[in-house]
């Protein structure tokens, strides 16, 4: 009984002394010889080239979130609503077809229509939509532009 307690501790304490003595037995950082320090003293030139043919760490991703520039070849659209007939009257400065929507706030399309010249208001009955905030997107080729309206109030 006193051997299997005896070489119990001997083996615990030997695990336990392996893991300071390999902590232990780590080479420490040599401090380079004079002749080296000289050098690369006098090499201060050749560092800097080669600092600079390291290729540059990839971007991270919050650096591609930044915010774009608005486009100047937006649609420009005016909406004008009238409570009494329930009816939004949009304008448009494109010149071409344009599609009009008029999506809810989830973003589904609920009325839409398509203009052979964009240039023209578009009379659009809204009596039958709930009240709330609608979103009015149109777009003409690869331009497009939207308004925020509020419906029923």
């Amino acid at each position: 009984m006193k051997t299997v307690v005896v070489t119990l501790s001997l083996g615990i304490g030997m695990l336990l002394g392996l893991g300071t003595a390999q902590a232990q037995t780590k080479p420490a950082a040599k401090a380079p010889a004079p002749a080296a320090k000289a050098a690369a003293a006098t090499k201060p030139a050749a560092s800097a080239v080669v600092a600079q043919e390291k290729p540059a760490p990839p971007d991270l991703i919050t650096s591609k979130m930044e915010v774009a520039a608005p486009s100047t070849d937006a649609i420009k659209v005016r909406v004008d609503t009238n409570p009494l007939t329930k009816r939004l009257i949009v304008h448009t400065n494109a010149s071409g077809p344009t599609r009009v929507e008029v999506n809810d706030a989830s973003g589904r399309p609920v009325i839409t229509r398509d203009l052979l010249v964009g240039d023209e208001a578009i009379t659009l009955d809204v009596s039958r939509l709930p009240a709330g905030s609608y979103i009015v997107q149109c777009t003409s080729g690869a331009r497009s532009g939207m308004r925020r309206v509020m419906v029923g109030q």
